[in-house]
């Protein structure tokens, strides 16, 4: 995600087929600082067992998110972005498997 955040039009541009402008650059800019931030963060709560259950909690938010926004919309037509969705879906569901207990 580090590479969406220096490059935006390239990344975006090959996920989704657009080539954002304005505020989209911005906002792609944003979108890829916020998840290497995130899963930096799961990785540090590896090692710390005190942040790991907040942490799981956020990175699981923020997939299932991601995934009602793509599902849920034009988006997912696009195969790339449809796949992507799917993913963090199921990653959602691993976490929350976790903050349960199973």
């Amino acid at each position: 995600m580090l590479v969406q955040f220096i490059a935006p039009s390239w990344v975006v541009h090959r996920t989704f087929g657009e080539i954002p402008s304005g505020a989209g650059m911005v906002l792609a800019r944003h979108w890829g600082l916020l998840l290497f931030c995130v899963g930096a963060l799961l990785v540090y709560s590896a090692f710390d067992p005190a942040i790991r259950r907040a942490a799981v909690l956020l990175a699981s938010v923020e997939k299932a998110g991601f995934a009602a926004c793509v599902l849920g919309t034009p988006l997912r037509r696009r195969p790339i972005a449809s796949v992507m969705a799917i993913g963090d879906a199921l990653m959602a569901v691993i976490y929350a498997l976790y903050l349960v207990g199973l």
